[in-house]
């Protein structure tokens, strides 16, 4: 703990330092903070690039342009970025233009009547190959002017995932967006006897399984005055992030693509069924139930108040200024646990957002659009280390074995998601009902096949 949590202030430490001491010697100066900067010639004018005061907006459903930056690396960034604005010509912003209903409609709507305005829009499952069958978006293996196989710089997973034949239209910067986790309060640990580092040390042993997770939960899943009836549950899982994580920790998934880019129903396959008939058995056993008049997400509640030992959820919730931050007790975050027929390797489900430049543009306006927002992507100088990704994270995580240990696993290791690319499928066809305890995981199966292959087939078309 000692010398994660030291590597970590080593790090911040000096990557202020190298921001600060730059802008601290320019302002002395009155010159360009970032003077030996390189910067980038057009090669073909052999001049740097001038985009003629073009404007872009990246365009998603919940950014906030004049919200404060909520740390210095955030500061730092948005100076280096009005730089390079500066410097190339060009206006950069990303904002939301739309909620998040209404966004897919609102890409649909400009990439089919166009309009002046340079987007870059940022989708997710509901428009992406409804988007690429329509021929909405443009295909980046034609852009000339950027190359998104530069694995140093764009997520290759997001590269990959919409594609059809040799072409693809969405790209994302950085490394995969960690997603499915387990967090665990270590005061309940402790107090049920267990070290409060356990599961931590379980992952760094490759320990950390379904068999030793469900030993825990027995134990503390307790009766305590004797009448039969549970008084103290293991887990307050988010049901839906539990089965998406429980799946693919076994090899499984709802929907699997095979090598010529068909989507196939894999809800059923030996290792998928094994994964949900665990499913069943832990919300049945170790699972508080929604109290009587509850909220949908009173497992939160629940977590956060200490009443439960887990929660699998999504990682977001452990960033700066999310739903943790302000919880009374210490609390820490690991991979799910490994199930017996996976791969053996702690990760976590690949489904970072797309973006997407519309088709409706010519050549030569996509070509500009595509480069002006790869050199706003640049780096921040100070932060641009094999490790200053973690930065950010380290300002929520109330330990740095979340982000040394885990958080660094499900970066080298994300995993496809195919099923939020399938418009109109609707998982909770089955993970309602086998988590709710009214139906056994084949009796799901079978009610939903139907319906799924028919979406399936059509988004195979």
């Amino acid at each position: 703990m000692i010398k994660s949590t030291m590597k970590k202030v080593v790090m911040i430490a000096l990557a202020a330092l190298m921001v600060t001491s730059t802008v601290t010697a320019a302002k002395k100066k009155g010159a360009d903070p970032y003077a030996k900067i390189q910067k980038e010639k057009d090669p073909k004018t052999k001049k740097v690039y001038d985009f003629k005061k073009m404007s872009i907006v990246i365009g998603d459903w919940w950014s906030d342009p004049t919200s404060k930056p909520s740390s210095k690396q955030q500061e730092d960034e948005r100076a280096w970025r009005n730089w390079t604005c500066t410097t190339y010509n060009m206006s950069i912003v990303q904002k939301a233009t739309a909620g998040w209903g209404s966004q897919p409609q609102f890409v649909s709507n400009f990439c089919i009547t166009g309009g002046d305005e340079n987007y870059v829009f940022i989708i997710d499952g509901r428009s992406a190959n409804v988007g690429v069958k329509a021929n909405l978006f443009y295909d980046l293996s034609k852009i000339t002017s950027v190359d998104y196989t530069n694995a140093k710089k764009y997520d290759q997973g997001v590269t990959k995932k919409l594609m059809k034949g040799s072409s693809y239209y969405a790209f994302n910067w950085g490394k995969p967006e960690p997603k499915n986790g387990m967090y665990f309060n270590k005061r309940i640990l402790q107090e049920a006897g267990f070290d409060p580092d356990l599961p931590y040390d379980l992952q760094k042993e490759g320990k950390w399984t379904w068999a030793t997770f469900e030993d825990m939960c027995k134990k503390l899943t307790r009766d305590t005055d004797n009448d039969g009836v549970i008084d103290v549950y293991a887990m307050s899982s988010f049901n839906s992030e539990f089965t998406y994580a429980a799946l693919d920790s076994n090899g499984g998934s709802i929907i699997g693509r095979d090598a010529n880019g068909k989507y196939f129903n894999n809800a059923g396959s030996e290792k998928s069924m094994e994964a949900w008939n665990w499913i069943a058995y832990m919300f049945a056993n170790y699972q508080l139930p929604q109290p009587e008049g509850a909220n949908w997400d009173y497992f939160y509640t629940a977590f956060m108040n200490g009443e439960t030992a887990f929660l699998a959820d999504q990682q977001y919730n452990g960033n700066p200024g999310g739903r943790f931050g302000e919880m009374a007790d210490d609390w820490g975050f690991v991979c799910f646990p490994l199930g017996p027929s996976g791969s053996g390797v702690y990760r976590t489900l690949h489904d970072s957002n797309m973006c997407v430049i519309p088709s409706c543009y010519d050549a030569e306006r996509a070509n500009n659009i595509a480069k002006a927002v790869d050199l706003w992507l640049e780096p921040t100088p100070g932060y641009d280390g094999p490790d200053a990704w973690k930065e950010y994270y380290y300002a929520g995580y109330r330990d740095s074995r979340a982000v040394d240990e885990t958080l660094e696993l499900m970066a080298a290791t994300a995993n496809p998601r195919f099923d939020t690319l399938i418009s109109g499928l609707n998982q909770g066809d089955m993970l309602w009902g086998i988590t709710g305890g009214y139906q056994t995981p084949q009796e799901a199966y079978e009610a939903a096949k139907p319906v799924w292959q028919g979406l399936i087939d059509d988004c195979n078309r």
